[in-house]
């Protein structure tokens, strides 16, 4: 949430940090995140979303891997949370455009973390076939929280100072972090194992943290290069989370130059995608339901269980952008570009939540291995997006800018489908498929 939040508040900010801008220029822009882009160094604040979203990336690479050589998650949890806070403060704090690129920096950083271990311990807690309804509730969250925040941020941005915009994120995050710090258990296995092994007093093996860390720091980029399923899903939900976070730039842009929105209005043209994905939500019982009859049809827990559904649901998302592309402008009215959202977001969530069961099916003990380079990807793709969307929509116009977007979607559509009709035997050429499923039934044996 706290990535978007601000995503109106960029002109009054900038103003707040006493740049140099003509004052007709920011009368003109503080209505408009669209207009706000348009202040004399753009680039400036392009390239704190660049740092926010690309180091939130290596936050997944580094932090996961710590968790993964058995100093457990809440360990990481409460660190990195803590420090996310403290970054909250320096960014309303910050007195000139390079502490808020840092402080930014440092948000993401150690913000991203407790998005990605909070997946894992998901997987932890709920058997295989009893993970789709809480996962399908934390995917809603992880996306409905950027998807609002413009919303919220917009009006934030237009009666109060843009200060406000990280003060309410620290309040949040300070309440989250206070019931994660008293409530939430430990519930990594290597951690819970070392800990009962210590409290018995047997010795235990040492962990050479060099060695481990390289080689889990290699790993997600040795599978996403070398498997062919791990990289054509990440790419598939690199592209849709690309064009998600290319949509907070865009969507504001459409409605503030084409109906002359305010700042705060147009924010809610966001809504149409949260509706969708609050009903993708709450439909994910029915989701269980469907993958468990895929399971006894196909004879087992299979990876491939996880897919039927998307081969249709996975549509919505180029049909939702095809809808935006064609009614969004007048004359048409301007419910029908924010109704265009429902579709979107009715797709993206159970996409999310299909490929991320899918691949931790697939890759077992290494699936934290494949789930972070997974999110590397989607990371830096959710970092160049927004670079490139105002030229985009001003040199092809609102229709085909979008349709160019929806014809991505399209071309990455039939992967399900793909990976359904073949995926076993391109899986079967995978070791670290081959010893999951060994170490699989080795546990149904025992």
């Amino acid at each position: 949430m706290s990535d978007s939040m601000t995503v109106h508040s960029l002109a009054p900010l900038d103003h707040g940090l006493h740049r140099e801008v003509e004052s007709k220029e920011i009368q003109e822009n503080q209505q408009s995140i669209a207009l706000a882009i348009t202040l004399e160094s753009p680039q400036t604040w392009r390239a704190s979303k660049k740092y926010l979203v690309r180091n939130s990336s290596e936050g997944v690479s580094l932090q996961d891997r710590m968790a993964d050589l058995a100093r457990g998650r809440n360990t990481i949890f409460r660190i990195t949370m803590l420090l996310f806070l403290l970054s909250q403060i320096g960014c309303a704090l910050s007195p000139s455009i390079a502490a808020m690129l840092v402080f930014r920096f440092l948000a993401g950083f150690f913000g991203a973390p407790t998005v990605t271990n909070s997946g894992g311990s998901i997987t932890d807690i709920w058997h295989q076939s009893h993970r789709s309804v809480p996962l399908a509730f934390f995917s809603a969250a992880s996306f409905l929280g950027p998807v609002l925040a413009p919303t919220v941020g917009g009006f934030l941005t237009e009666h109060t100072p843009w200060q406000w915009n990280f003060w309410l994120v620290l309040i949040m995050a300070g309440a989250v972090y206070l019931a994660m710090f008293l409530y939430l258990p430990e519930t990594y296995q290597p951690k819970l194992l070392r800990d009962k092994q210590r409290a018995q007093g047997n010795m235990l093996e040492r962990i050479n943290i060099i060695s481990e860390l390289s080689i889990n720091l290699t790993r997600p980029w040795t599978m996403l290069f070398h498997k062919p399923i791990l990289f054509s899903l990440s790419l598939y939900m690199a592209l849709i989370y690309g064009i998600l976070y290319l949509d907070f730039t865009a969507y504001p842009f459409v409605y503030g130059d084409s109906r002359h929105w305010s700042t705060g209005i147009a924010g809610l043209s966001f809504l149409g995608i949260a509706v969708g994905m609050a009903i993708a939500t709450l439909s994910s019982g029915y989701i269980n339901r469907i993958h468990g009859h895929y399971v006894h049809k196909l004879g087992g827990p299979h990876p491939g269980a996880r897919l039927p559904h998307l081969i249709v649901l996975s549509w919505l998302i180029p049909l939702g952008l095809f809808w935006f592309a064609w009614t969004a402008l007048p004359p048409i009215h301007w419910i029908s570009g924010i109704i265009a959202g429902i579709p979107f977001g009715l797709g993206l969530v159970p996409l999310f939540l299909g490929i991320t069961s899918y691949l931790t099916d697939c890759y077992g003990k290494y699936s934290a291995s494949a789930l972070a380079a997974n999110a590397v990807l989607r990371s830096l793709f959710g970092a160049v997006f927004p670079l490139c969307s105002r030229q985009m929509y001003e040199r092809l116009g609102t229709a085909w800018a979008t349709s160019l977007l929806g014809f991505l979607a399209v071309s990455m559509t039939p992967l399900p489908w793909v990976f359904y009709r073949y995926g076993p035997r391109i899986r079967a050429l995978s070791k670290y498929h081959i010893q999951t499923t060994q170490a699989e039934h080795a546990a149904n044996s025992s």
